[in-house]
């Protein structure tokens, strides 16, 4: 994974649970990196996995969230 020059990337906001803070925190001090970095790393290997598994199929002109449908309950 590239890195890339912070003040060139969006910012982005989320609500996240308290484990998954305390879970981010654990994961950016284990591995030396900020807590963006580290969802970075985490979004890739998930996005890998998912190509990996078929459920995401990427081919030219394709959006990747066109996969997958969320339907009513």
């Amino acid at each position: 994974m590239p890195i890339k020059n912070s003040s060139t990337k969006a910012v982005r906001s989320f609500r996240l649970s308290v484990e998954c803070v305390r879970q981010l925190k654990d994961l950016s001090c284990n591995m030396g990196r900020s807590e963006g970095e580290v969802v970075e790393v985490s979004i890739d290997r998930m996005y890998r996995e998912e190509i990996r598994f078929g459920k995401l199929m990427i081919s030219e002109g394709q959006k990747p969230e066109d996969n997958y449908y969320v339907g009513k309950h």
